[in-house]
């Protein structure tokens, strides 16, 4: 049984009979990701959830959530928070709160389901209901802080998956458990406990419900995908964070928002420093003629200065590690099939494997195996060369002005390179890596 420990003063923040779950109303969980007693521990994560219940009727609710993740991985603030709309029986099909759990060697995306429990029928000792694909079993009545609840314990195809203690006068969780598998089968386990709720009202709600639709309003205007680990601003998104953050800061001031919007206004800072710093460095570095170097790869696979000679190159300057594999691993796919396409056109493509492991033999074996897993698991068939860092720094490191790898080079068949790009592609269904396939094509005709 989860272990619920609840101060004295929070306690009668409680939600009671004369507090019913109502909008406008602010509802406070606080939760833990962190391995079973019986497995191998592993650095727990620790997070605050809070909720906003701001508009309801008889047909269901709409909620405002707010995500505060701390250690073992993050998500950018941009995933932080989101609005859904429930139905009368407090359920969703729409995306919820989700966690980002670095486990060392990779990253796994953990869900939290939203705390309500409304069934049809009211809940009682020994009862059960299936709702979709999970069944419920009311264990018993017990109580949680001195407020009395229902025990109910939640299974799905595969056996065990949540228990939860809701309260007996209204939809409400008052803490939860739930089973959780991440990585290559590793369980963990998610605990959420609710904090307090209250209702909100006046200036506070105004304010509230005002910076809450800009948000909303600005995120759908950035067009990030869902649950996008890294975030790199294009200059069209930073220009609009530009515009609109100071003011968004403002409104969020005398709100429980103020942080979030304060951590955008940090991360624009930083990259928009960095963004006119990668802009310097493929300004200095286009255009150039490439100098004399030589690199061995995988196998027998090789390239040198010469080999550029006459042909249009791609070089992708990326880790190539299998582990930890971070998304958006699947565009050395679409390289691939780039590389298919224009290979009788001319085209050459060299995956470049930067790892500083290559430079000491007792880990270079290591780093080689890497590179040859992800090499099998994408079924890459252009040749990867192996980078101790020394060729990206002559072709100008990125992360040396914070930014990230990859780094896309491509070099004319005059040994002069004629685009420059740091950063993953905006990745187009039908048309792959657009921007840079358009970029051999011109190159290619020229040829």
């Amino acid at each position: 049984m989860i272990h619920l420990i609840l101060s004295a003063a929070l306690a009668p923040l409680l939600v009671s009979a004369d507090a019913p779950l109502v909008a406008p109303m602010q509802v406070s969980y606080r939760g833990t990701v962190e391995t079973r007693a019986d497995e191998p521990l592993m650095p727990r994560k620790a997070f605050d959830l809070t909720l906003w219940i701001t508009e309801q009727s008889p047909r269901g609710a709409t909620i405002f959530w707010l995500l505060d993740e701390r250690g073992r991985g993050e998500f950018p603030w941009s995933e932080h928070f989101g609005r859904v709309g429930v139905d009368a029986r407090w359920r969703t099909a729409a995306a919820g709160p989700v966690l980002l759990y670095d486990r060392g060697e990779g990253r796994s995306v953990v869900g939290i389901p939203l705390p309500f429990l409304a069934p049809e029928a009211p809940l009682a000792a020994g009862g059960s209901f299936r709702d979709d694909k999970l069944e419920f079993q009311v264990e018993k009545s017990t109580k949680v802080a001195e407020q009395p609840a229902w025990q109910v314990s939640v299974r799905d195809s595969f056996g065990p998956k949540r228990t939860l203690w809701v309260d007996q006068r209204s939809p409400l969780v008052l803490a939860l458990t739930e089973r959780v598998i991440v990585g290559r089968g590793e369980e963990f386990q998610l605990k959420l406990e609710l904090i307090g709720s209250e209702p909100i009202a006046g200036d506070q709600l105004t304010a509230l419900a005002k910076t809450i639709d800009k948000l909303v309003a600005l995120r759908g205007k950035l067009n990030q995908p869902a649950q996008s680990q890294e975030v790199d601003w294009k200059s069209e998104q930073l220009a609009l964070l530009r515009e609109q953050l100071p003011a968004l800061a403002e409104l969020a001031a005398p709100t429980p928002l103020s942080k979030l919007v304060t951590s955008a206004q940090r991360d624009l800072e930083l990259q928009s420093g960095r963004s006119a710093a990668v802009a310097e460095l493929s300004s200095k570095f286009g255009g150039r003629a490439v100098e004399e170097f030589s690199i061995k790869g995988l196998g027998s696979d090789s390239l040198s200065l010469a080999d550029l000679q006459g042909r249009v190159t791609v070089l992708h300057f990326w880790d190539y590690r299998d582990e930890p594999l971070k998304e958006p691993y699947g565009q050395v796919g679409y390289l691939d099939f780039m590389y298919h396409r224009r290979k009788p056109g001319g085209l050459q493509v060299y995956g470049v494997a930067v790892d500083g492991r290559l430079a000491d033999e007792n880990t270079r074996g290591a780093a080689e195996r890497g590179v040859r897993k992800l090499k099998s698991f994408m079924n890459l068939s252009y040749p990867v060369l192996l980078d101790s860092g020394a060729l990206v720094k002559q072709f100008g490191d990125p992360r040396l002005l914070g930014a990230s790898l990859p780094l896309f080079v491509v070099v004319g068949p005059d040994q002069k390179i004629i685009h420059y790009h740091v950063g993953h592609y905006e990745v187009h269904q039908d048309q792959g890596l657009k921007e840079l396939d358009q970029v051999v094509l011109k190159a290619l005709e020229k040829k």
